[in-house]
């Protein structure tokens, strides 16, 4: 991927190669970022919390700067640069030589007015981001190191063992062809003819499945309803159960006579006069 001037790099869980054209090349290690910018004297290198590793050379008439967020970081040539840069998120910055760094960087404090002059050969760290607070590197700077890819081999398997025919055992060979010629005999072995005829079955196989319908058993689609004929219901004298029949019959009770009175009497006397 081709990149211009005031382009902005960053790297994910793996790090990143810049390579310039003039030679060599920049790596970005991971979850860093770099923002570069070209001019007619040099690069000028922009980075935040991360780490970088730079690794090219310079001319004569050629300058590099990279800042950080508390630094002003001077390359001057000529010279051969070849150092690790880590700045963590407490403001930590170090620098460390890695092989064939031949000049010194110089780191100038951008909120001040201290400047340091780091040898090739010296791994320094500045806490805070001061001049003042200079310690020895404890810690690892630049980009970690890479995991060792681990190769597996596959080892080959057993070579099955292919047994010989014994001459007591008997051999098929199966082919397409129907008029292929017959292998060729071997010592000891024992051919088989069989004549059988070769009858053609349209039965179906005994995989599938097949259902017998007899159509006499089905019913009549044409006539439905049967005929029916009609049935006469006859008249029968209720039936009288045999406790009813032997009950005695009941006697009639004859009317009682009303008891006449005195008046009755009298009534009755002249009724009789005048029949009424």
């Amino acid at each position: 991927m081709s990149v211009y001037s005031g382009s902005e790099l960053s790297a994910g869980i793996a790090p990143a190669t810049l390579k310039l054209v003039r030679g060599g090349h920049v790596r970005i290690c991971p979850h860093s970022g770099l923002n570069i910018t070209s001019s007619s004297q040099g690069l000028m290198l922009a980075t935040g919390d991360g780490a970088l590793e730079i690794d090219y050379q310079l001319n004569e008439q050629a300058a590099d700067v990279l800042i950080t967020p508390d630094f002003n970081v001077s390359l001057v040539g000529p010279g051969t640069f070849h150092f690790a840069l880590g700045i963590n998120k407490k403001g930590d910055t170090c620098v460390k030589p890695l092989p064939g760094n031949a000049s010194e960087v110089t780191f100038s404090e951008l909120l001040g007015t201290g400047v340091y002059k780091a040898p090739p050969d010296e791994a320094v760290m500045f806490r805070g981001g001061k001049l003042d607070a200079k310690a020895a590197v404890t810690s690892e700077c630049g980009c970690p190191p890479t995991t060792p890819v681990m190769r597996a081999e596959a080892q080959p398997g057993p070579t099955p063992k292919v047994e010989e025919s014994k001459p007591s055992e008997r051999v098929a060979v199966a082919s397409n062809e129907t008029t292929s010629p017959l292998p060729p005999d071997k010592p000891g072995q024992v051919h088989v003819q069989v004549d059988t005829p070769f009858v053609f079955s349209a039965k179906p196989t005994a995989g599938r499945a097949v259902a017998k319908v007899q159509f006499s058993s089905l019913p009549n689609v044409y006539f439905v309803q049967e005929k029916v004929d009609p049935v006469v219901l006859t008249e029968k004298q209720p039936e009288v159960s045999l406790k009813a029949a032997a009950a005695p019959p009941v006697p009639e009770q004859k009317p009682r006579k009303e008891k006449k009175g005195f008046m009755g009497r009298v009534k009755g006397f002249f009724g009789s006069l005048f029949h009424r």
